[in-house]
This record gives C-alpha cells, structure tokens and sequence, in this order.
C-alpha cells in the first residue's frame, strides 16, 4: 500500500505536466485564439508519453512527439508532430475517480481490496505555443496509472 501511494505521488509530479508542456514563442493576448482537444495520452510513468488524437483550430499535426514524463512535473514544451511547440505551466493535481480506467475491479463487499489504477485530474496554464494556440490559455484532463506504471487519458486533453 506504501509503495503504492509513492508511486501515486511520483506519478502525480510526472504527470502535473503532462498536458501543460510546450515550448515556443509566446503570442501577445490578441494573438491566435486557437483550441484542441487530444482524445489519448499514452506512455509509462518512468518513460515517455504521447499526447495523439488531437483535433482543433491550432496546428498540431495531431500527435506530439514522445515527451519524458519525469520532465513534465513543473511544466515543459511539447513538440508536436509539425515541429510547432506549446509550453506548459505546471499542473495543479487533484484525484478522480477511477472505475472507468482500464484494470478497475469493483472490490467484493466486505472483502479485501485489491491493488487498483489510480486517476489524476490535472490543469494549468498555457504559457507559450507556435501553433496557434491561445497564450494565455488553459489545458485540463484526466489520466489513468495503472498498477504497473501504464498511463491512458480517462477524458481528453482540452486546450483552450
């Protein structure tokens, strides 16, 4: 149980930034006014992840490049497919629940519980982007982690 609430904790730092990075030129307020929406967050939290299944008025070429997820803890850059960049701010965390992330079993009345996925709901400020997006903007979603360190979105990445 132990181990597993310090990985919830390293996991929550990793992924504070993971849909707060980018890097870039930043737009003056009545810049580009650009939106997307990324539908899947893939990746481990000791490797990589990758934002994909973007869509939206900013150009991203729909899928960022493999980001380091410890890097993201205080904000970063994502490099999107197209070379353009959106930078993050850090992530302010908060929990969610988990029954929909993938490996939830509803534990038996009265029963012992078993290990389970843990979710992070996470949001932030967009500080700079080359793409299109609006600075400054927001970002917010949610994340699963499963027990073995495996990242899925549990709702899309919002960019606005």
């Amino acid at each position: 149980m132990r181990s597993r609430r310090i990985l919830g904790a390293a996991l929550a730092l990793s992924l504070s930034g993971v849909a707060l990075v980018g890097g870039g030129q930043a737009f003056a307020a009545t810049g580009p006014k650009g939106k997307v929406t990324c539908t899947t967050i893939t990746g481990t939290a000791t490797g990589t992840v990758t934002i994909s299944g973007c869509t939206g008025s900013a150009a991203t070429g729909g899928a960022s490049l493999p980001l380091p997820t410890i890097s993201l803890a205080a904000g970063g850059t994502v490099t999107w497919l197209n070379t353009k960049t959106t930078t993050f701010g850090a992530a302010a965390l908060g929990g969610s629940s988990v029954k929909k992330c993938p490996g939830y079993v509803k534990p038996p009345k009265g029963g012992p519980v078993g290990a389970e996925p843990t979710a992070f709901k996470f949001s932030g400020v967009v500080t700079a982007d080359t793409s299109g997006m609006k600075v400054p903007g927001k970002f917010k979603g949610v994340v699963c982690v499963s027990t073995t360190g495996d990242i899925t979105a549990l709702k899309p990445l919002k960019l606005s």
